[in-house]
C-alpha cells in the first residue's frame, strides 16, 4: 500500500536543473514541477512514491522517514557530513522502469549529490552525478532520466562534502509506456511526446498529434503536412490552394467568387464588369469573358476580342494565342528568327480537343515551377515564362525562353492539368491533348494523349498523374 501523505500542486515551485552524466548513462535532465492541470493528470497514473526507509542505508540523515510518500513539506535532512546517504524502498512489486524524480529543498549553495538504483538484492544497476542548483524556499523538483532494462527496487541518495540538503520524496514517474506527457518517451495515451508541454508545435499539451501535422521518434520530431500536394486539401477546382503550418486556405481564382472550397463562376457580361468596345459583343467564360467582333473577314480568324491572320499575326502565329518570342516573326503560321541570336531557345505550347481551361506547367532542371501561377521571367523561373492563359477554347498556353536568355542545360518535366472542363476529364469523358516542345539546335519534339482527370497546382513531377513528358536541354 502507497503511504500518500498529500501535496498541494499550488506551492510547488519551477526547478532548474544542470546535468552531469556519470559513466554509467545515469544523468538528470532539466525540468519544470507540473502545474496544477498536470498534477492532477499524474495522479490519475498513480504516482508511485517511495514506500519506507531501508534503515541499514541511513548514514548522516535526520528524519530519513519523511521522504517516504508524496511530497509534503516535512523532508529527511542530508547533514553537512561527508558520507549522508539515504536508501529508499519503492515496493515490492511496484519496482521502477522509467525515470526518477526527486523533491528537495532547503539549498543555501549548490550541491553535488549521486544516486544510485538498486536491484531487488541491493546490486547496483546503474549511477550518476548531478548538480542541484535551485536555491530559495519551497519543494523543487528534478528528474533522474533511467534507461536500462532492468527495473530498480530501491533508490540510494548520497550527499556531498560539507553540504546540507533536504529531500521531500522521490517518486517512479513511471514504467515504460506510462511516462509523463513533456519527458521525450511516447507513453500509453500518447501519440507523440518532443519533450515540451506547448501547443501549436505539431505535438499538444497533452501529447496528441495536432490536426496538418506527423509525428515520429522519441522525443518525438513533428513536420506540417503539405495538404495541397498530398491530395487531402478540399480546395475548388478553381482555386489555388496555399499550405499553412497545420493547415491550408483555399483562394477562388479571377474571375470565380466564393470561399474556396465552393467557387462560382462571375458573368462579368450580365454584372457590367466586362471591358469590351462599343460594338463588340461580349461572351461569359469560365473565370473571364470574351470580347466577340461582328465578323471577322477571311482570311483572318477570330481570336478572342481581335480578327487575326494566323499566317502573319505573331502574337496569334499557327493558331490564336502562340506568341512568337522577341527577335522572331510569323510567316506562314510558323514562328521564324532572324539569326545573331534571335532565335528563341526553349518553347512549350499545349493545345486540347474540346473547350475548357486547361494549365500548362514546366518544371525545370533546377526545381523550378513556370506556370499561370508563377508566370515569370525571373529567378523564381529560371528566367523562363508563361504567356496565353486560356479560360475557354483549346489553347494554347505556352512556356518559353526569350531571345538572348539560357535556359538551364538538363530535364525538364511537363505537366497538363486539366482546370476546368464541362463534362469533367475523366475515363468517360477524356480531353485529347498535344504539346510540342521546341528546342534551337534540336528537333521538334510532341507528346499526344488525354487528360483523364480534374485538377489544378503546380506540382509536377514523373509520377505526377498529369506528367506528359520529359525533354534534355543541352
Amino acid at each position: 500500500m502507497k503511504v500518500d501523505r498529500g501535496v498541494t500542486a499550488s506551492r510547488w515551485l519551477s526547478a532548474a536543473f544542470a546535468f552531469v552524466v556519470g559513466g554509467c548513462g545515469v544523468g538528470l535532465e532539466e525540468d519544470t514541477l507540473p502545474t496544477e492541470d498536470v498534477v492532477t493528470r499524474e495522479q490519475a497514473l498513480a504516482p508511485n512514491y517511495a514506500n519506507a526507509v531501508v534503515q541499514s542505508g541511513v548514514t548522516l540523515v535526520a528524519n530519513p522517514q519523511n521522504a517516504v510518500g508524496a511530497p509534503d513539506g516535512q523532508t529527511a535532512s542530508f547533514l553537512s557530513l561527508l558520507g549522508g546517504a539515504l536508501t529508499l524502498d519503492m515496493g515490492q512489486g511496484e519496482e521502477g522502469t522509467g525515470p526518477l524524480r526527486i523533491y528537495y529543498q532547503g539549498l543555501s549553495l549548490g550541491v553535488v549529490t549521486q544516486v544510485e538504483f538498486r536491484r531487488s538484492d541491493m546490486s547496483i544497476i546503474a549511477t550518476g552525478q548531478a548538480q542541484l542548483l535551485d536555491l530559495g524556499l519551497g519543494t523543487h523538483s528534478t528528474l533522474v532520466s533511467y534507461i536500462q532494462p532492468a527495473p530498480y527496487r530501491y533508490v540510494t541518495l548520497r550527499g556531498a562534502v560539507l553540504s546540507l540538503y533536504q529531500v521531500d520524496a522521490v517518486e517512479a514517474t513511471g514504467s515504460a509506456g506510462t511516462g509523463l506527457c513533456g519527458d521525450g518517451m511516447v507513453g500509453t495515451g500518447e501519440q507523440c511526446d518532443d519533450g515540451g508541454r506547448v501547443a501549436g508545435d505539431g505535438c499538444s499539451a497533452t501529447c496528441q498529434m495536432e490536426p496538418g501535422y506527423t509525428c515520429l521518434g522519441q522525443p518525438s520530431v513533428c513536420h506540417d503536412v503539405n495538404e495541397c500536394t498530398n491530395g487531402a486539401a478540399r480546395c475548388s477546382p478553381n482555386a489555388h490552394c496555399a499550405n499553412t503550418p497545420g493547415s491550408y486556405t483555399c483562394t477562388c481564382r479571377p474571375g470565380y467568387t466564393g470561399n474556396g472550397f465552393t467557387c462560382v463562376d462571375i458573368d462579368e457580361c450580365a454584372m457590367g464588369m466586362d471591358t469590351c468596345p462599343a460594338g463588340e459583343q461580349c461572351v461569359n467564360t469560365p473565370g473571364g469573358f470574351e470580347c466577340n467582333p461582328a465578323s471577322c473577314m477571311s482570311p483572318r480568324v477570330q481570336c478572342g476580342s481581335v480578327c487575326a491572320d494566323l499566317s502573319s499575326d505573331p502574337n496569334n502565329c499557327g493558331c490564336c494565342g502562340n506568341v512568337c518570342g522577341a527577335g522572331r516573326t510569323c510567316a506562314s503560321g510558323v514562328c521564324v528568327g532572324g539569326g545573331g541570336g534571335g532565335w528563341e531557345p526553349l518553347r512549350f505550347t499545349a493545345t486540347w480537343g474540346r473547350d475548357g481551361d486547361a494549365d500548362l506547367v514546366v518544371r525545370t532542371p533546377t526545381g523550378k515551377i513556370v506556370s499561370y501561377g508563377n508566370p515569370g521571367p525571373g529567378v523564381a523561373t529560371d528566367q523562363g515564362r508563361f504567356e496565353g492563359d486560356v479560360a475557354s477554347g483549346m489553347g494554347p498556353e505556352n512556356v518559353a525562353w526569350a531571345a538572348g536568355t539560357t535556359p538551364p542545360a538538363g530535364t525538364y518535366d511537363v505537366c497538363l492539368k486539366a482546370a476546368n472542363f464541362h463534362p469533367a476529364a475523366g475515363e468517360a469523358s477524356p480531353v485529347p491533348y498535344s504539346v510540342t516542345v521546341k528546342r534551337a539546335g534540336q528537333a521538334d519534339q510532341v507528346f499526344t494523349g488525354a487528360l483523364k482527370r480534374q485538377d489544378v497546382g503546380d506540382e509536377c513531377h514523373p509520377k505526377h498523374h498529369a506528367y506528359v513528358g520529359s525533354v534534355v536541354v543541352h
